[in-house]
């Protein structure tokens, strides 16, 4: 894979948050550095004489007066073209980025030390076999369903089908009762219902069975270093395919060794139907809004910076994967790092980066105040590469209160969990009062927002919410007691199934129990 060469960053402490990198070509071979031959560039120890005719006649036809007609007077600027060394080619603006390529064995390598979870409620079977079609053999499958019973055996049925040639495959329902009495023993009953004080499930939410998909990987494969989330509705594979080779590529691209790396995929266009015709828009709704606010929040962060350190990231407009749901990250960091419940999961990675990580160097003893006090901070450096795609993004078309709920859940990440000193009344020096003051001007304008859109700020009831959601906080997942969660899962699971995985057996034979009463609205 061919791309621009990662090259431009924001640091932010200890975050380093890239300027955009490009998919320029989607197989770049073995990665064979090219070189300039006579007036084209061509592959290392290839003969000039190969690019002078297709079958050796060509010179024997033409001379240089029979090319000279093949141009009229008009076009005889394209024949100078053909004529310019690209060394002195003055076309080629000087701001052109450098391109890197990463050779097929490299991303091989990486794939193949990948989980891929996808999350998914009552889609379509055939979109999602679409979607584990389009991931790299190398990758472990893991699907965490949250549909109905019925909708689940079929999603099992197919899985079983799709890996039938030894694909190695994970499964298991968001309602299994011995997953969710395992995280409730064994370190995270945040993320339980209870009824009558008994564990009944895990929550509902898309963030929450990201979490369980990701304590899934970590106990039952350690081996896998990467960990990557693709949406169960994308309908064309090839795109998916796209997407786990540019998250291997950003693992490979990290300018920064010894950091925690995090992919976040911006999407070449987002199709839209409109008058009949193919719109090829660029960003969606939910995401323009949200990255919008996200670098909003820099600006914020660099005001109240009494340092100036943080003055590059004043009206940046850096961030342009706030809303990424294709994503992917090393497993040290997906099990340390703090995770929002539902659609805020994938804002709220950059609030949290930014809390614990984007001050370090201004402030060791800001962390833990303000909206997030209590959490402690325990994350190694972290570099996020933002990687824009060539595939166009086809996917299930949501209406407009999906869209609303996307952005509210984004903008109340930022709203309700500030990062240190813009939520902190009185922090510690070299920070002021005025620190916390432009934290309040930002949650005013994020107020002001939802004011001025109240014809899209209306709960179901049709009643104007006069502040986003806040979004329910879990800790790590490191905080699970992994072995113990095995052992639990492993023995009393209903929905787990394990396919083609040499080091892991089941005790007894999948079978597939309804994992919740449906039709019963758990507690949330």
């Amino acid at each position: 894979m061919r791309l621009t060469e990662p090259t431009k960053a924001l640091q932010m402490g200890n975050l380093s948050i890239m300027h955009l990198i490009e998919v320029l070509e989607l197989d770049a071979g073995s990665g064979i550095p090219l070189e300039p031959v006579g007036s084209a560039f061509t592959p290392q120890g290839s003969e000039q004489g190969d690019e002078a005719s297709f079958d050796g006649s060509l010179d024997d036809s033409l001379d240089g007066s029979d090319y000279d007609d093949l141009f009229s007077d008009d076009e005889q600027d394209l024949r100078d073209l053909s004529d310019t060394d690209p060394e002195d080619d003055e076309s080629v603006p000087d701001g052109v980025p450098p391109e890197v390529t990463i050779p097929q064995a490299q991303l091989e390598t990486i794939l193949g030390q990948m989980a891929v979870i996808v999350p998914c409620k009552n889609e379509d079977t055939t979109i999602i076999e679409g979607v584990l079609s389009g991931i790299p053999r190398g990758c472990l499958i893991v699907l965490v369903s949250n549909s109905e019973s019925r909708a689940y055996k079929k999603e099992v049925m197919m899985l079983r089908r799709f890996c039938r040639q030894a694909r190695p495959a994970l499964a298991i329902h968001q309602g299994d009762a011995a997953a969710a009495a395992a995280f409730n023993m064994y370190g995270l009953d945040d993320l339980v219902t209870h009824v009558g004080g008994t564990p009944k499930r895990i929550r509902n939410g898309k963030g929450e069975g990201m979490m369980l998909g990701i304590a899934l990987v970590a106990a039952l494969c350690p081996q896998r270093r990467y960990v990557a989330f693709v949406d169960a509705d994308i309908m064309v594979p090839g795109a998916v395919n796209e997407y786990c080779r540019a998250f291997a590529a950003g693992f490979a691209l990290n300018p920064n060794p010894g950091t925690e790396t995090m992919v976040r995929l911006r999407w070449a266009s987002k199709p839209k139907v409109r008058n009949g015709e193919i719109d090829y828009t660029c960003e969606g709704r939910s995401s323009q809004v949200v990255n919008r606010w996200l670098n909003r929040l820099l600006t914020a962060m660099a005001d109240a910076d009494p340092t100036g350190k943080l003055a590059a990231a004043r009206d940046s407009e850096i961030i342009v994967t706030g809303n990424a749901g294709e994503h992917a990250m090393t497993m040290d960091l997906a099990l340390n790092l703090r995770l929002a419940n539902g659609y805020a999961i994938e804002p709220f990675h950059f609030v949290e980066l930014l809390d614990q990580l984007g001050h370090h160097n201004q402030n060791p003893h800001a962390d833990g105040l303000g909206y997030n006090t209590g959490r402690v901070p325990n994350l190694q450096p972290v570099t996020i590469m933002q990687i824009r795609t060539r595939n166009p993004h086809f996917h299930r078309v949501t209406d407009d209160s999906h869209v609303r709920s996307m952005w509210a859940s984004g903008l109340g990440s930022i709203y309700h969990h500030l990062p240190a000193p813009l939520s902190t009344p009185a922090p510690p020096p070299p920070f002021s009062s005025k620190s916390f003051a432009r934290g309040e001007k930002l949650r005013g304008d994020i107020l002001d927002y939802l004011a001025d859109n109240n014809d899209e700020n209306e709960d179901a009831k049709g009643e104007l919410v006069h502040e986003p959601p806040k979004p329910r906080i879990y800790p790590p997942v490191s905080n699970l007691d992994l072995d113990r969660f095995r052992e639990r899962v492993r023995s009393e699971h209903k929905t787990l199934i394990c396919l083609n995985l040499q080091h892991f057996k089941l005790p007894r034979p999948n079978t597939i129990t309804p994992p919740y009463q449906y039709g019963v609205t758990p507690p949330l």
